[in-house]
């Protein structure tokens, strides 16, 4: 495997958390502004948007019980080598990491206000029940772990160039 290659799985790594990060932005943002958006285009209020992760295999359950993936193949190229844990090829050439939705959620607020032209038959408008602390608690949280992933990034190309250095 050339050297460049070996780069590659981390660099799609924080790839993917990198969308998956600016996706869950994304979906805080969007909440906060539609905050009183009482009716859309399609007439309903605005339903509240989630950004969800969905994993294929069970294969990251090992990250929380901190083994080994028993998969992993252990090879040296050279006796004076250590030998190394290498992704096994079928996942070094795919995606790695989870893949992030966005999911949207049916929670209204009612508020009384007959005079609104939105207002129900009860004089009731109905409003996404968007609670502004959490967003803004979600998008902290995104901005935080977009910035862990571009800290990746820059380490695993810092590797990388230094590789070609010696």
């Amino acid at each position: 495997m050339p050297i460049g290659n070996q780069f590659l799985p981390a660099m799609k790594t924080a790839a993917r958390g990198l969308e998956a990060q600016r996706r869950k932005l994304g979906a805080a943002t969007e909440n906060l502004a539609n905050a009183s958006t009482s009716r859309t285009e399609d007439g309903d209020p605005f339903r509240i948007k989630r950004a969800v992760q969905e994993v294929d295999n069970a294969d990251y359950e090992r990250l929380s019980r901190g083994g080994l993936n028993p998969q992993l193949e252990l090879r040296n190229t050279n006796a004076r080598h250590l030998r190394e844990a290498s992704l096994p090829p079928e996942r070094a050439a795919g995606d790695l990491g989870p893949r992030t939705e966005i999911e949207e959620i049916e929670r209204e607020r009612l508020e009384y206000d007959p005079s609104h032209p939105d207002a129900d038959e009860e004089g009731y408008v109905h409003y996404p029940d968007v609670n502004v602390a959490q967003e803004m608690a979600r998008m902290t949280s995104a901005n935080r772990v977009y910035e862990a992933n571009l800290s990746a990034v820059e380490a695993t190309k810092s590797m990388a160039q230094r590789t070609f250095e010696i």
